[in-house]
């Protein structure tokens, strides 16, 4: 892996979360023919065109991050609101990629002696996953709201997508096969989603 590859992936998590904001404004079911391209990208045309070599981390299996994070942004669009799967897919692709870039960044004390996890890094997976979960929540139900032709469903609000944030970073120190993506994105997901049929 080049000496790039290290902050390239959270760039490249980053960047296709700014995505999740298509889902404001992309009619049924193209918003679905997004998030299965997504995976087909991943799946194929990563591996095909080398792509794939550059974003693997050393002694990552097929079935890494690279796979399940497309997966599990298809798992988002399919079972949630369109908002609330923007601004979980927000906590998936910046707070994860946040993380990896602090935690590397700024030396600080591991987590209860964690191997990989440091208390700067999982304090940026909360801070900076829930505002990009609030802004892309907020982007995509404003877009929807002004195209009049996707029902996007109501933006989270802030104290929920700092929950949802809370809840993936703390899923994130467990190491669940095959990947944290695809547990993150669940807890993410399914807290947005209760404490909206909660409240």
């Amino acid at each position: 892996m080049s000496t790039a590859a290290p902050y390239l992936r959270p760039r490249v998590h980053a960047c296709t979360g700014l995505s999740a904001l298509l889902l404001g404004v992309l009619p049924s079911p193209w918003h679905l023919v997004m998030a299965v391209g997504g995976v087909f990208l991943g799946w194929v045309v990563f591996p095909l065109s080398g792509i794939d070599a550059r974003l693997r981390r050393p002694g990552e299996s097929f079935l890494g991050g690279l796979r399940t994070y497309p997966v599990a942004v298809l798992g988002l669009v399919l079972l949630l609101p369109r908002a609330e799967a923007a601004a979980a897919w927000g906590v998936l692709a910046f707070g994860d990629g946040a993380a990896s870039i602090y935690g590397r960044a700024i030396p600080a004390p591991a987590i209860f002696r964690h191997p990989k996890a440091t208390w700067i890094g999982s304090g940026a997976y909360v801070l900076v996953g829930a505002a990009a979960a609030w802004a892309l929540g907020a982007g995509v139900a404003s877009l929807g709201g002004q195209t009049g032709w996707v029902d996007t469903g109501a933006a989270p609000a802030l104290g929920a997508c700092l929950a949802a944030a809370l809840g993936a970073a703390i899923v994130d120190l467990v190491p669940l096969p095959p990947d944290d993506n695809l547990p993150a994105a669940a807890v993410a997901g399914g807290l947005l989603h209760l404490l909206r049929i909660m409240t």
